[in-house]
C-alpha cells in the first residue's frame, strides 16, 4: 500500500477518504445495470438516513461526488484516489465480502495556469502511464489492456481491462461516459482507473531489482508503419516482444499520426527498438537482419505497409 500511494503522490494525486456508507441510488448515477451484483447491498439497520443507508460497492460514486464539490469551488484540476475497502455481496452469506480497491480520477489540466509552462487537459494516457509505472513499482509482469465496452460508467471506445498473464482482471481505465459527466455536472473530461488491490498483493513481487550497465553500446532502429486505425498498438508490440529475439533490449512507441498524406481509415505509427548484445558490439549488418525479420513477422499478421 505504501509504494502504490508513493507512486500515486508522485503523479500528483491526493488521496481522499469518503463515507463507506451510501445510498441506494448512487449506483444509479454511474448507470450500474439492474442485474449487476454490486446493487446487492448489505443494508445498515439503523442508518442516520436514506443517503447513508447502505455499505458500498464501489468507490467511483464517491471519487464522482468528490470531483463534483470541487468543480463547484472551481478547484478544476484534480488528480484523487482513494485506497479501501469495498463490501460486496456473497452467496447464501449474510455478511459481505471486504475487499480492498483502488480507484483514482483525474480531470481538468495537467497543470495550474504558469506563465513559465504551457498546460494541457489530462487524457487517457496520462491515466494510463501513472498506472503502468504503479505496476512496473510492485514488479507486476506480463501486463496488457485489452479494449472493453463492458464498463457502464466509461466511454465505450476509450476504456480498456487491465490483464496479467492474458487471464486476470485486475481492473479498467477509461474516460468517464458524458452522460455520467452530465449526471454529476462536470463540465469536462475525466478519467477513471480502478484495481483490485487484492489481486495486485497477489502478484506484486518483493525484492529489489539489478541490472547491470552495458558494456557494449546499443544500436537502434525506428520502424514506421501505416495500418488500419483499428490495429492496437500494444498489439504489434506484443508481437515485436513474442519474436523473442535475444538481442532486442527494448521496443518503444514514439508517434501515432492521422491526417494527410496518411489515407482515411489508416494511421502511421512508429517504434524505437533499441538492439544490443552483452557480450559485444552488434554491426549494421546483423541489426538489419533482425529488424527485417520483426517486419516480416508483422506483415504475416496484420495488414501493414512501410511509411515512406
Amino acid at each position: 500500500e505504501k509504494k502504490a500511494k508513493e507512486v500515486l503522490l508522485h503523479y500528483g494525486f491526493y488521496e481522499v477518504i469518503t463515507y463507506s456508507f451510501t445510498s441506494p441510488g448512487s449506483l444509479d448515477l454511474i448507470g450500474l445495470s439492474p442485474e449487476d451484483p454490486r446493487r446487492r447491498f448489505t443494508r445498515i439497520l439503523n442508518p442516520l438516513s436514506e443517503d447513508f443507508s447502505m455499505m458500498r460497492t464501489s468507490l467511483i460514486p464517491g471519487l464522482m461526488e468528490t470531483a463534483r464539490y470541487n468543480t463547484s469551488w472551481k478547484n478544476t484540476n484534480l488528480r484523487i484516489f482513494e485506497l479501501r475497502k469495498l463490501f460486496l455481496p456473497r452467496d447464501e452469506e449474510k455478511l459481505p465480502s471486504e475487499v480492498k480497491c483502488l480507484a483514482g480520477l483525474a480531470t481538468g489540466f495537467d497543470a495550474d495556469t504558469h506563465w513559465a509552462v504551457s498546460s494541457r487537459p489530462v487524457d487517457f494516457f496520462d491515466i494510463k502511464g501513472c498506472v503502468e509505472d504503479l505496476l512496473d513499482a510492485l514488479q507486476i509482469n506480463r501486463v496488457e489492456f485489452k479494449h472493453t465496452k463492458e464498463i457502464p460508467y466509461l466511454h465505450p471506445g476509450k476504456a480498456v481491462k487491465i490483464l496479467v498473464d492474458h487471464k486476470e482482471n485486475l481492473g479498467v481505465i477509461g474516460e468517464v461516459h458524458p452522460e455520467i459527466l452530465a449526471r454529476y455536472e462536470l463540465p469536462g473530461k475525466a478519467y477513471l482507473f480502478e484495481i483490485d488491490f487484492d489481486q495486485i498483493n497477489t502478484w506484486a513481487q518483493g525484492g529489489k531489482r539489478f541490472k547491470p550497465l552495458p558494456k557494449f553500446p546499443a544500436v537502434y532502429r525506428d520502424l514506421s508503419l501505416v495500418v488500419d486505425e483499428g490495429v492496437e498498438t500494444g498489439k504489434m508490440m506484443e508481437v515485436i516482444c513474442g519474436l523473442q529475439q535475444p538481442f532486442i533490449d527494448e521496443v518503444r512507441l514514439f508517434d501515432v499520426y492521422t491526417g494527410t498524406p496518411i489515407p482515411e481509415g489508416k494511421k502511421g505509427i512508429s517504434y524505437r527498438i533499441r538492439y544490443q548484445a552483452e557480450d559485444r558490439t552488434l554491426t549494421d549488418g546483423e541489426v538489419n537482419v533482425y529488424h527485417e525479420q520483426v517486419f516480416a513477422q508483422l506483415s504475416k499478421i496484420f495488414q501493414l505497409e512501410l511509411r515512406q
